[in-house]
C-alpha cells in the first residue's frame, strides 16, 4: 500500500503556482497522514487509476472533499486552518487533516468518487472571445454545447460581464465581472448565444443546495475572489437554469450530430479543463463525430480551452467548412493573464 507521493507532490507545486498555498500544505500535510487506517487512506493508496493532475487528480478529490466537510460544518477541527483564519504551517495541519479524514471518512470516500468539477468561471473570458471569433467568422447566431459542463455555469457566459483589455463586452450590471490581464487585441463582437445545453456523466444541479456546496467546494478556500465569482454564477444559473444531460460525452456529441443544424445557427462544440479527464477512446469518437459532420458541410464549430502536450492551457478553435485547428489564446488554466494570438 503505496501513496502516489509524486502525484501530490506534482499537485502542491502547481497550486503554489496558481496562488493557493493553503491547498498546497493540506496536500502536504495529507502525504503524511493517509494510510490504510481509513477507508479513504486505503482507497488513496491503492488508486485503480494514475492519481495525478493530468488524469483522475486524486489530490484535488481529497482537497475538495475537505474543504466541504469545512464548509458544511462537519469538520470543526480543520475549521480552524481555513480562512478567515491565519494560515497554518504543515506541521499544524497534520493532526487536523488527519482527524477530519478520520471522522468524516464514510463522507470523503463517497467525495472521491467524482472528478473534480471546478466548473472555473474564470474561464468564460477566453470561451468568449473564442465564440466571438465564430461569430464573427460564421455571421451566425451560436448553438452552443457544452461537454464536461459540471454545473453548467459558463453556459451562462454571455450574462457575464467582461473587460479584456481595452475592450469590454457583455453586461455591466451582472454580478460576474472578469477582467484578467489581457495581453493583445481582443475581439470586440459579443456572441448571440440562441440555443445552449450541457453533458457532464455527473451533472451538479446548482438549484440543489447540497450539489451547490460541492460545486463550491472545488474552489480552494484561500482564493477569495474565486469563491465570490462561482457564488455569483451560480445564482446566475440558479435563475437561469441550462439543460443537462447525464451521458458520456462521445455519446452525446455523436447524438448532437447526428441531428441537422437550426438555419441561420452555427452549431458550437465547448469545453474547457475537461479532456484530460476523458478516457482516450471518448476523445477520439469526440473528433470523428465533429468532423464528419463538417465534412458534410454543417455550420460547425469546436472551441476548446485545454492543456497541451507541454502542460499549458490553450485556447484553439476549429470552424468548418476547413476546420483547421487554430490556437487564439495562451492563459493561465485560472485565466488571471491572457495572451491573445488570435
Amino acid at each position: 500500500m503505496t501513496l502516489d507521493r509524486a502525484a501530490f507532490e506534482q499537485q502542491a507545486e502547481w497550486c503554489r503556482t496558481l496562488g493557493s498555498e493553503l491547498t498546497a500544505r493540506v496536500l502536504e500535510a495529507l502525504m503524511a497522514c493517509l494510510d490504510g487506517s481509513t477507508a479513504t487512506g486505503q482507497l488513496v493508496c491503492e488508486w485503480p487509476g494514475e492519481a495525478g493532475p493530468m488524469k483522475d487528480v486524486v489530490p484535488l478529490r481529497l482537497t475538495g472533499a475537505l474543504h466541504s466537510m469545512v464548509v458544511s460544518g462537519q469538520a470543526a477541527g480543520l475549521a480552524r486552518a481555513y480562512p478567515p483564519h491565519d494560515l497554518a504551517s504543515v506541521a499544524d495541519l497534520i493532526p487536523l487533516v488527519a482527524e477530519c479524514v478520520a471522522q468524516c471518512d464514510e463522507q470523503i470516500l463517497d467525495f472521491l468518487q467524482f472528478a473534480p468539477q471546478t466548473n472555473e468561471v474564470a474561464r468564460a473570458a477566453v470561451l468568449i472571445a473564442g465564440l466571438s471569433v465564430v461569430g464573427t467568422e460564421s455571421g451566425l447566431d451560436l448553438a452552443v454545447h457544452e461537454i464536461g459542463a459540471s454545473g453548467g455555469l459558463n453556459l451562462n457566459l454571455d450574462r457575464f460581464g467582461y473587460r479584456l483589455g481595452d475592450v469590454s463586452l457583455g453586461d455591466v450590471d451582472s454580478g460576474v465581472q472578469l477582467d484578467p490581464k489581457w495581453e493583445g487585441v481582443a475581439p470586440e463582437t459579443m456572441p448571440v448565444i440562441a440555443v445552449r445545453s450541457g453533458c457532464d456523466l455527473n451533472p451538479i444541479d446548482v438549484t440543489d443546495t447540497d450539489q451547490a456546496l460541492r460545486l463550491q467546494s472545488y474552489v480552494w478556500a484561500d482564493q477569495a475572489d474565486r469563491l465570490v465569482r462561482v457564488k455569483a454564477a451560480i445564482a446566475i444559473a440558479q435563475a437561469n437554469p441550462p439543460k443537462l444531460d447525464a451521458m458520456d460525452a462521445a455519446d452525446w456529441v455523436e447524438q448532437m450530430c447526428a441531428s441537422p443544424v437550426a438555419d441561420g445557427q452555427c452549431r458550437v462544440l465547448m469545453h474547457s479543463i475537461a479532456l484530460q479527464y476523458m478516457p482516450d477512446a471518448v476523445q477520439a469518437r469526440i473528433t470523428a463525430a465533429m468532423e464528419t459532420a463538417g465534412a458534410r458541410g454543417d455550420n460547425l464549430a469546436w472551441v476548446a480551452f485545454e492543456l497541451n502536450a507541454d502542460g499549458q492551457a490553450e485556447l484553439s478553435v476549429r470552424i468548418w467548412p476547413g476546420g483547421e485547428r487554430r490556437v487564439l489564446a495562451q492563459a493561465n488554466p485560472h485565466v488571471q493573464w491572457v495572451k491573445w494570438l488570435g
